[in-house]
């Protein structure tokens, strides 16, 4: 690679840690500090998520300053230990969390902290920090290893332009990111109102003001609404109890509950007949009475092909006084909360019984409006598909360009201006 060169960490900068001789009562008020999960969390920091630690006058604890660059320095898991993070805002009294380790560059004239910001979350280096961590049931990286690391760095013409690419394609991932938030904002909402006062005929969403509206036990609705029970729209079938020594490396998937909103999560397989009541396929409502609230826990339409059922999950069959979409949004909008709040167990995993679901209450719509609710949450959620799949696709090009620019097998010196000129260094 023309005019890389190798370095050794130690001699283009010097490590310094993090808060020290704090206790539980120091924290929650007084100065800002940069927490754990920013770093791990973000090649960049984010200055709008810090946390509060006292500190004393005269006490001496090293501040951060633009350039920084941080390091996690434990983990449970080899692979999460040195993940970094660079300070590329100016800050003025701002500190490291004791659970990190801060790595400040001498000058900008060997590595600039925007270029740091990909680096050191490149390939090449998180293949070195497996090696470096240590340890056995927790793993530690030590100042020191880190200090001994060799990189291979780019000009800085180079390293500006590899770090303006890049920084592109993050600038266009958190604007997908944006839209997507903005979409569920819009379509909480739009069904907070479309699941509990309807829409008309017209397009128009019901109010008392030109609606008729009455009581009931869920508050005041559409006189047009019935109320039924959760077993007056629907019968369940709990899926099959399998033994870990029935699964198989061929065969039909088994659907656990972590294989419900995890397109990546591992399957087992089952090789021999099960009676059909647990088969499934595309379209498919299903029920997770046991999971973690926010994931796993709720209602999915089934869309990855013909499968066999494990338990913890009911199969949902609707009567033909409600659609099944109707269904799979009112639960997960409105029952849900319900169902976490009557929910049974620990923290993290929750389940529910069919006595708790005896207690449901669903509205019933005409079918015709229940229709046209329908749609309309099609439509959003169409659309924060379209950018969800806009947004894996930002990713992988990300991905391969870092896996290219980072290790030269894509040069970017045919960018640059004529005579190799970069942008002055941050002061």
């Amino acid at each position: 690679m023309d005019k890389w060169i190798e370095v050794k960490l130690s001699d283009i900068g010097k490590t310094y840690s993090g808060l020290s001789n704090k206790s539980a009562k120091d924290f929650g008020y007084g100065k800002d500090y940069i927490p754990y999960l920013n770093i791990y969390n973000n090649s960049k920091v984010n200055i709008n998520f810090f946390e509060k630690v006292n500190i004393k006058k005269r006490e001496n604890q090293n501040k951060v300053k633009y350039g920084d660059i941080f390091f996690t320095t434990s983990s449970e898991t080899p692979d999460e230990v040195g993940m970094s993070s660079v300070l590329l805002d100016e800050v003025n009294e701002v500190y490291l969390n004791s659970f990190c380790f801060g790595f400040r560059l001498n000058d900008f004239n060997t590595l600039r902290p925007e270029f740091a910001r990909y680096y050191f979350r490149g390939m090449g280096f998180r293949k070195q920090m497996n090696y470096l961590a240590q340890g056995s049931t927790r793993y530690n990286l030590s100042k020191v290893a880190l200090l001994k690391y060799k990189a291979i760095l780019p000009t800085i013409p180079e390293q500006s332009k590899i770090a303006e690419i890049l920084t592109t394609i993050d600038d266009a991932i958190e604007q997908t990111e944006k839209i997507i938030a903005k979409y569920r904002r819009i379509k909480q909402g739009l069904l907070q109102d479309l699941l509990t006062k309807g829409i008309d005929e017209n397009g128009n969403i019901r109010s008392e003001a030109t609606h008729k509206f009455k009581d009931s036990p869920l508050g005041r609705i559409p006189v047009e609404w019935e109320i039924k029970s959760f077993f007056d729209v629907c019968s369940v079938i709990n899926g099959r109890a399998f033994k870990p020594e029935e699964w198989s490396e061929q065969g039909l998937p088994i659907v656990r509950i972590e294989n419900l909103n995890n397109n990546n999560a591992k399957y087992n397989y089952c090789n021999f007949r099960v009676p059909n009541k647990y088969y499934i396929d595309n379209g498919e409502l299903l029920l997770s009475w046991s999971g973690t609230p926010g994931t796993s826990f709720g209602v999915f339409i089934w869309n990855r092909g013909k499968a066999i059922l494990n338990q913890h999950i009911f199969i949902v069959k609707i009567k033909h006084c409600i659609r099944k979409e109707f269904f799979y949004y009112y639960y997960n909008h409105v029952v849900l909360d319900e169902m976490i709040r009557q929910s049974h167990g620990g923290v993290g995993l929750q389940h529910v019984t069919k006595e708790d679901l005896k207690r449901i209450n669903f509205v019933v719509p005409k079918i015709e409006e229940q229709e046209r609710v329908i749609q309309i949450a099609k439509t959003i959620d169409d659309s924060i598909e379209t950018e969800k799949k806009y947004l894996s696709k930002l990713k992988s090009i990300k991905q391969g360009l870092m896996q290219d620019l980072l290790t030269g097998k894509v040069r970017v010196t045919h960018l640059l201006d004529k005579g190799g000129k970069s942008d002055e260094c941050h002061p």
